[in-house]
Protein backbone atom coordinates (compact mmCIF):
# COMPACT_ATOMS: atom_id res chain seq x y z
CA UNK A 1 0.00 0.00 0.00
CA UNK A 2 3.01 2.15 1.16
CA UNK A 3 4.51 2.04 -2.63
CA UNK A 4 1.47 2.62 -4.49
CA UNK A 5 0.98 6.11 -2.35
CA UNK A 6 4.40 6.85 -2.57
CA UNK A 7 4.31 6.32 -6.67
CA UNK A 8 1.45 8.06 -7.21
CA UNK A 9 2.93 10.94 -5.06
CA UNK A 10 6.06 11.14 -7.10
CA UNK A 11 3.80 11.41 -10.49
CA UNK A 12 4.14 7.78 -11.44
CA UNK A 13 1.53 5.89 -10.79
CA UNK A 14 0.90 2.29 -11.42
CA UNK A 15 -1.66 1.00 -14.49
CA UNK A 16 -4.47 -0.82 -12.76
CA UNK A 17 -3.67 -4.57 -12.23
CA UNK A 18 -0.26 -3.51 -12.40
CA UNK A 19 2.37 -5.73 -10.61
CA UNK A 20 3.84 -3.27 -8.05
CA UNK A 21 6.78 -5.13 -7.68
CA UNK A 22 7.64 -5.18 -11.45
CA UNK A 23 6.76 -1.68 -12.08
CA UNK A 24 8.75 -0.43 -9.32
CA UNK A 25 11.72 -2.19 -10.48
CA UNK A 26 10.93 -0.60 -13.98
CA UNK A 27 10.89 2.98 -11.95
CA UNK A 28 14.59 2.50 -10.22
CA UNK A 29 16.12 0.67 -13.20
CA UNK A 30 18.76 3.12 -14.54
CA UNK A 31 18.71 1.60 -17.45
CA UNK A 32 15.00 2.71 -18.91
CA UNK A 33 14.54 5.61 -16.86
CA UNK A 34 16.98 8.72 -16.23
CA UNK A 35 19.58 8.95 -13.17
CA UNK A 36 17.68 12.07 -11.75
CA UNK A 37 14.23 10.24 -12.42
CA UNK A 38 15.53 7.44 -10.34
CA UNK A 39 17.09 9.56 -7.60
CA UNK A 40 14.04 11.26 -6.80
CA UNK A 41 11.73 7.96 -6.32
CA UNK A 42 14.51 7.10 -4.22
CA UNK A 43 14.95 9.84 -1.91
CA UNK A 44 11.13 10.34 -1.64
CA UNK A 45 10.64 6.80 0.02
CA UNK A 46 12.30 6.85 3.32
CA UNK A 47 8.87 8.92 4.68
CA UNK A 48 6.51 6.12 3.13
CA UNK A 49 8.29 3.37 4.14
CA UNK A 50 7.08 0.98 7.52
CA UNK A 51 8.86 1.53 10.51
CA UNK A 52 10.97 -1.33 11.80
CA UNK A 53 10.72 -2.50 15.49
CA UNK A 54 14.08 -2.96 17.04
CA UNK A 55 13.61 -6.31 18.85
CA UNK A 56 15.61 -6.64 21.77
CA UNK A 57 18.64 -9.59 21.30
CA UNK A 58 18.03 -12.31 23.25
CA UNK A 59 21.80 -14.47 24.33
CA UNK A 60 22.57 -17.81 21.87
CA UNK A 61 21.26 -21.41 22.88
CA UNK A 62 24.54 -22.90 24.79
CA UNK A 63 26.43 -25.34 22.11
CA UNK A 64 25.77 -28.82 23.14
CA UNK A 65 28.47 -30.25 24.28
CA UNK A 66 30.54 -32.37 22.29
CA UNK A 67 31.45 -36.52 23.30
CA UNK A 68 34.11 -37.63 24.85
CA UNK A 69 37.19 -38.94 23.29
CA UNK A 70 35.97 -42.24 24.08
CA UNK A 71 32.24 -41.72 23.61
CA UNK A 72 33.70 -40.75 19.79
CA UNK A 73 35.72 -43.50 19.94
CA UNK A 74 32.71 -45.95 20.96
CA UNK A 75 30.17 -44.55 18.57
CA UNK A 76 33.00 -44.59 15.51
CA UNK A 77 33.88 -48.34 16.84
CA UNK A 78 30.10 -49.98 16.44
CA UNK A 79 29.53 -47.17 13.22
CA UNK A 80 32.55 -48.97 11.31
CA UNK A 81 31.86 -52.40 12.53
CA UNK A 82 28.10 -52.07 11.11
CA UNK A 83 30.15 -50.91 7.74
CA UNK A 84 32.46 -53.80 8.09
CA UNK A 85 29.56 -56.23 7.64
CA UNK A 86 27.60 -54.19 4.58
CA UNK A 87 30.46 -53.40 3.01
CA UNK A 88 32.36 -56.54 1.60
CA UNK A 89 35.20 -55.26 -0.17
CA UNK A 90 37.10 -53.68 3.07
CA UNK A 91 37.79 -57.13 5.12
CA UNK A 92 35.11 -59.65 4.25
CA UNK A 93 36.29 -60.46 0.58
CA UNK A 94 39.63 -60.25 1.11
CA UNK A 95 39.07 -63.15 4.03
CA UNK A 96 37.23 -64.86 1.12
CA UNK A 97 40.12 -64.54 -1.24
CA UNK A 98 43.46 -65.27 1.40
CA UNK A 99 41.53 -68.37 1.73
CA UNK A 100 40.93 -69.42 -1.46
CA UNK A 101 44.55 -68.55 -2.78
CA UNK A 102 46.02 -70.27 0.34
CA UNK A 103 44.28 -73.62 -0.69
CA UNK A 104 45.17 -72.42 -4.45
CA UNK A 105 48.89 -73.03 -3.07
CA UNK A 106 48.68 -75.96 -0.75
CA UNK A 107 47.48 -77.58 -3.89
CA UNK A 108 50.02 -76.66 -6.00
CA UNK A 109 52.84 -77.32 -3.76
CA UNK A 110 51.43 -80.59 -1.80
CA UNK A 111 54.20 -82.90 -2.60
CA UNK A 112 56.76 -80.59 0.04
CA UNK A 113 54.62 -82.45 2.59
CA UNK A 114 56.74 -85.39 2.13
CA UNK A 115 60.10 -84.87 4.35
CA UNK A 116 62.41 -85.83 1.89
CA UNK A 117 65.69 -83.37 0.39
CA UNK A 118 63.82 -82.40 -2.82
CA UNK A 119 61.10 -81.06 -1.09
CA UNK A 120 62.80 -78.49 1.34
CA UNK A 121 63.02 -75.91 -1.69
CA UNK A 122 59.59 -76.54 -2.57
CA UNK A 123 58.67 -75.73 1.05
CA UNK A 124 61.01 -72.60 0.92
CA UNK A 125 59.34 -71.84 -2.10
CA UNK A 126 55.68 -71.55 -0.68
CA UNK A 127 57.13 -69.72 2.28
CA UNK A 128 57.71 -66.99 -0.28
CA UNK A 129 54.59 -67.12 -2.10
CA UNK A 130 52.51 -67.35 1.72
CA UNK A 131 54.71 -64.42 2.72
CA UNK A 132 54.13 -62.11 -0.88
CA UNK A 133 50.65 -63.29 -2.28
CA UNK A 134 48.25 -61.71 1.04
CA UNK A 135 49.80 -58.96 1.53
CA UNK A 136 49.11 -57.42 -1.94
CA UNK A 137 45.00 -57.41 -1.42
CA UNK A 138 45.84 -54.04 0.37
CA UNK A 139 45.51 -52.81 -2.36
CA UNK A 140 41.66 -53.02 -2.29
CA UNK A 141 41.31 -50.83 0.76
CA UNK A 142 43.93 -48.24 -0.57
CA UNK A 143 40.44 -47.42 -2.73
CA UNK A 144 37.85 -47.83 0.04
CA UNK A 145 39.65 -45.99 2.53
CA UNK A 146 40.27 -43.17 0.42
CA UNK A 147 36.61 -42.87 -0.05
CA UNK A 148 35.97 -43.23 3.51
CA UNK A 149 38.79 -40.39 4.33
CA UNK A 150 36.47 -38.09 2.01
CA UNK A 151 33.82 -38.45 4.19
CA UNK A 152 35.57 -38.53 7.56
CA UNK A 153 37.29 -35.44 6.67
CA UNK A 154 34.34 -33.64 6.10
CA UNK A 155 32.48 -34.53 9.16
CA UNK A 156 35.53 -33.69 11.29
CA UNK A 157 35.52 -30.13 10.00
CA UNK A 158 31.71 -29.98 10.99
CA UNK A 159 32.64 -30.97 14.41
CA UNK A 160 30.74 -34.44 14.82
CA UNK A 161 34.25 -35.95 15.99
CA UNK A 162 38.40 -35.41 16.19
CA UNK A 163 40.51 -37.53 13.99
CA UNK A 164 42.29 -39.15 16.23
CA UNK A 165 38.92 -40.71 17.78
CA UNK A 166 38.82 -42.02 14.28
CA UNK A 167 42.24 -43.15 13.41
CA UNK A 168 41.75 -45.17 16.90
CA UNK A 169 38.46 -46.69 16.27
CA UNK A 170 39.58 -47.75 13.02
CA UNK A 171 42.92 -49.21 14.53
CA UNK A 172 41.01 -50.75 17.74
CA UNK A 173 38.38 -52.84 14.40
CA UNK A 174 41.67 -53.35 12.41
CA UNK A 175 43.38 -55.50 14.69
CA UNK A 176 40.46 -58.59 14.92
CA UNK A 177 40.80 -58.64 11.27
CA UNK A 178 43.94 -59.35 11.34
CA UNK A 179 43.83 -62.36 13.34
CA UNK A 180 41.09 -63.25 11.38
CA UNK A 181 43.14 -63.46 8.13
CA UNK A 182 45.70 -65.06 9.73
CA UNK A 183 43.57 -67.69 10.15
CA UNK A 184 42.08 -67.93 6.92
CA UNK A 185 45.95 -68.68 5.72
CA UNK A 186 46.79 -70.43 8.58
CA UNK A 187 44.23 -73.66 8.73
CA UNK A 188 44.29 -74.69 4.89
CA UNK A 189 48.02 -74.87 5.55
CA UNK A 190 48.74 -76.62 8.13
CA UNK A 191 46.24 -78.82 7.53
CA UNK A 192 47.06 -79.56 4.09
CA UNK A 193 50.74 -79.43 4.06
CA UNK A 194 50.58 -80.71 7.33
CA UNK A 195 53.07 -78.21 9.58
CA UNK A 196 53.63 -78.95 12.40
CA UNK A 197 50.99 -77.59 14.63
CA UNK A 198 53.12 -76.54 18.21
CA UNK A 199 54.18 -73.28 15.73
CA UNK A 200 50.30 -72.59 15.01
CA UNK A 201 50.55 -69.96 17.29
CA UNK A 202 53.87 -68.31 16.93
CA UNK A 203 53.17 -68.26 12.85
CA UNK A 204 49.53 -66.67 13.85
CA UNK A 205 51.21 -63.67 15.67
CA UNK A 206 53.95 -63.52 13.04
CA UNK A 207 51.48 -63.71 10.15
CA UNK A 208 49.03 -61.36 11.74
CA UNK A 209 51.61 -59.04 12.55
CA UNK A 210 52.41 -58.69 8.55
CA UNK A 211 49.25 -58.19 7.23
CA UNK A 212 49.15 -55.09 10.47
CA UNK A 213 52.00 -53.44 9.07
CA UNK A 214 51.15 -53.63 5.38
CA UNK A 215 47.38 -52.42 6.25
CA UNK A 216 49.15 -49.65 7.83
CA UNK A 217 51.12 -49.36 4.73
CA UNK A 218 47.77 -49.26 2.81
CA UNK A 219 45.93 -46.76 5.15
CA UNK A 220 48.65 -44.60 4.75
CA UNK A 221 48.74 -43.93 0.92
CA UNK A 222 44.98 -43.98 1.24
CA UNK A 223 45.35 -40.63 2.33
CA UNK A 224 46.57 -39.30 -1.85
CA UNK A 225 44.28 -37.09 -3.66
CA UNK A 226 43.90 -39.86 -6.05
CA UNK A 227 42.74 -42.96 -4.82
CA UNK A 228 44.26 -45.08 -8.18
CA UNK A 229 47.78 -42.90 -7.46
CA UNK A 230 47.70 -44.25 -3.84
CA UNK A 231 47.03 -47.84 -5.19
CA UNK A 232 50.14 -48.10 -7.27
CA UNK A 233 52.10 -46.11 -4.49
CA UNK A 234 51.24 -49.49 -2.13
CA UNK A 235 51.60 -51.80 -5.15
CA UNK A 236 55.26 -50.23 -5.90
CA UNK A 237 56.14 -50.66 -2.15
CA UNK A 238 54.40 -54.45 -2.10
CA UNK A 239 56.63 -55.18 -5.11
CA UNK A 240 59.38 -53.90 -3.97
CA UNK A 241 59.39 -55.82 -0.48
CA UNK A 242 58.56 -58.65 -2.21
CA UNK A 243 61.87 -58.21 -4.15
CA UNK A 244 63.91 -57.68 -1.14
CA UNK A 245 62.32 -60.17 1.29
CA UNK A 246 65.61 -62.43 0.97
CA UNK A 247 64.61 -65.24 -1.64
CA UNK A 248 65.41 -63.54 -4.71
CA UNK A 249 68.77 -61.93 -4.09
CA UNK A 250 71.21 -61.98 -0.97
CA UNK A 251 70.84 -58.56 1.39
CA UNK A 252 74.46 -58.44 1.24
CA UNK A 253 74.87 -58.10 -2.68
CA UNK A 254 72.70 -55.23 -2.83
CA UNK A 255 75.16 -52.00 -2.52
CA UNK A 256 74.13 -48.87 -0.22
CA UNK A 257 71.77 -46.76 0.19
CA UNK A 258 69.46 -49.73 -1.86
CA UNK A 259 70.32 -52.04 0.85
CA UNK A 260 68.54 -50.02 3.24
CA UNK A 261 65.37 -51.25 1.64
CA UNK A 262 66.37 -54.97 2.74
CA UNK A 263 65.94 -53.90 6.18
CA UNK A 264 62.85 -51.42 6.03
CA UNK A 265 60.27 -53.69 4.76
CA UNK A 266 58.24 -56.10 6.33
CA UNK A 267 58.58 -59.19 4.35
CA UNK A 268 62.34 -59.47 5.15
CA UNK A 269 61.47 -60.38 8.88
CA UNK A 270 58.45 -62.30 8.44
CA UNK A 271 59.92 -64.99 5.95
CA UNK A 272 63.04 -65.36 7.96
CA UNK A 273 60.81 -65.79 11.09
CA UNK A 274 58.59 -67.77 9.41
CA UNK A 275 61.22 -70.72 7.61
CA UNK A 276 62.65 -70.44 11.18
CA UNK A 277 59.59 -71.70 12.87
CA UNK A 278 58.07 -74.38 10.66
CA UNK A 279 61.64 -76.19 9.68
CA UNK A 280 63.56 -75.48 14.01
CA UNK A 281 60.97 -77.88 14.88
CA UNK A 282 60.17 -80.07 12.32
CA UNK A 283 60.75 -83.92 12.17
CA UNK A 284 63.73 -85.49 10.59
CA UNK A 285 63.98 -85.29 6.86
CA UNK A 286 65.05 -88.87 4.63
CA UNK A 287 67.64 -88.69 2.27
CA UNK A 288 71.32 -88.06 4.57
CA UNK A 289 73.61 -90.09 5.45
CA UNK A 290 76.67 -89.02 8.39
CA UNK A 291 80.03 -89.02 6.64
CA UNK A 292 81.27 -91.90 8.71
CA UNK A 293 78.57 -94.57 7.30
CA UNK A 294 79.46 -97.50 5.56
CA UNK A 295 77.94 -99.62 2.95
CA UNK A 296 75.74 -98.68 -0.16
CA UNK A 297 76.54 -95.19 -1.08
CA UNK A 298 79.24 -94.50 1.71
CA UNK A 299 81.44 -91.64 0.46
CA UNK A 300 85.23 -91.26 1.20
CA UNK A 301 85.16 -87.71 1.78
CA UNK A 302 83.43 -85.07 3.83
CA UNK A 303 81.86 -82.09 3.15
CA UNK A 304 81.83 -79.50 5.77
CA UNK A 305 78.25 -79.84 6.99
CA UNK A 306 79.17 -83.52 8.09
CA UNK A 307 77.01 -85.38 6.48
CA UNK A 308 75.97 -85.83 2.53
CA UNK A 309 73.23 -87.37 0.19
CA UNK A 310 73.36 -90.21 -1.72
CA UNK A 311 71.24 -90.63 -5.64
CA UNK A 312 68.24 -91.23 -5.56
CA UNK A 313 65.88 -91.43 -8.27
CA UNK A 314 64.24 -88.06 -8.08
CA UNK A 315 68.16 -86.64 -7.15
CA UNK A 316 70.62 -88.96 -9.37
CA UNK A 317 73.14 -86.57 -8.52
CA UNK A 318 72.31 -85.58 -4.98
CA UNK A 319 72.23 -81.61 -5.66
CA UNK A 320 69.45 -81.38 -3.09
CA UNK A 321 71.25 -81.97 0.31
CA UNK A 322 70.44 -79.71 3.08
CA UNK A 323 70.48 -81.79 6.17
CA UNK A 324 68.44 -84.20 8.52
CA UNK A 325 67.72 -82.00 11.28
CA UNK A 326 65.87 -78.62 11.47
CA UNK A 327 69.13 -76.41 12.30
CA UNK A 328 71.10 -78.30 9.83
CA UNK A 329 68.36 -77.29 7.10
CA UNK A 330 68.44 -74.03 7.90
CA UNK A 331 72.55 -73.61 7.83
CA UNK A 332 72.13 -74.61 4.53
CA UNK A 333 69.21 -72.59 3.32
CA UNK A 334 71.57 -69.50 5.08
CA UNK A 335 74.51 -70.24 2.48
CA UNK A 336 72.14 -68.80 -0.53
CA UNK A 337 69.19 -67.06 1.70
CA UNK A 338 70.84 -64.59 4.38
CA UNK A 339 67.29 -64.01 5.59
CA UNK A 340 67.24 -67.18 6.96
CA UNK A 341 69.07 -68.10 9.94
CA UNK A 342 69.54 -71.36 11.93
CA UNK A 343 69.04 -68.70 14.86
CA UNK A 344 66.05 -68.05 17.03
CA UNK A 345 65.31 -64.89 16.27
CA UNK A 346 61.58 -64.69 15.97
CA UNK A 347 60.98 -62.10 18.51
CA UNK A 348 63.52 -59.67 16.93
CA UNK A 349 61.53 -60.33 13.69
CA UNK A 350 58.69 -59.56 15.05
CA UNK A 351 59.41 -56.62 16.54
CA UNK A 352 60.95 -55.11 13.37
CA UNK A 353 57.73 -56.19 11.98
CA UNK A 354 55.21 -54.07 14.56
CA UNK A 355 58.15 -51.21 14.40
CA UNK A 356 57.56 -50.89 10.46
CA UNK A 357 53.64 -50.63 11.26
CA UNK A 358 53.96 -48.30 13.59
CA UNK A 359 55.64 -46.01 11.68
CA UNK A 360 53.51 -45.86 9.19
CA UNK A 361 50.69 -45.41 11.41
CA UNK A 362 52.32 -42.32 13.12
CA UNK A 363 52.65 -41.27 9.53
CA UNK A 364 49.39 -41.79 9.13
CA UNK A 365 47.76 -40.48 11.98
CA UNK A 366 50.10 -37.05 11.84
CA UNK A 367 48.90 -36.92 8.30
CA UNK A 368 45.36 -37.42 9.02
CA UNK A 369 45.13 -34.53 11.55
CA UNK A 370 46.92 -32.05 9.35
CA UNK A 371 44.11 -32.52 6.51
CA UNK A 372 41.23 -32.71 8.78
CA UNK A 373 42.11 -29.46 10.79
CA UNK A 374 44.25 -27.44 7.78
CA UNK A 375 42.22 -24.42 7.02
CA UNK A 376 41.81 -20.54 6.58
CA UNK A 377 39.49 -18.03 8.19
CA UNK A 378 36.82 -16.95 5.33
CA UNK A 379 37.05 -13.62 4.17
CA UNK A 380 34.47 -10.95 5.50
CA UNK A 381 31.77 -9.88 3.06
CA UNK A 382 32.00 -7.17 1.15
CA UNK A 383 29.92 -4.05 1.78
CA UNK A 384 28.16 -3.14 -1.58
CA UNK A 385 27.23 0.80 -1.08
CA UNK A 386 23.82 1.61 -3.16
Amino acid sequence: AQLAQHLADVGRPMQPNANPAEYALDVVNADFTSPGSVKEVLDAWPKYAPTQQRRTPRPLAPRPQQATFCGQTLTLLKRHAVLTVREPMLYTARMVVIFAVTVFFCVVYLESRQLTQVQIMQKAFYVFWFVCVPVAFPVIAVYALNAEFVTVKKEVKDGMYGPMAYALANGLLQLPMMFTFGLCAMLPTYLILGWPWDTFLTTLALFSAHCWAFECIAQFFSLSANPLVGMLKYLNVWFISALFSGLVFRGRDVIWPLRLLYYCLPMKWFFGATAYSIMASSPPYEGTLACNSTGAGAVSYCPDEGFYCPSTEEDPFGLSCYGETGPQILDSLSKTYDAISSENTVLTDLIAILAIGVFFKVNYCVYLYASCTAGRMPNPPRQIKI
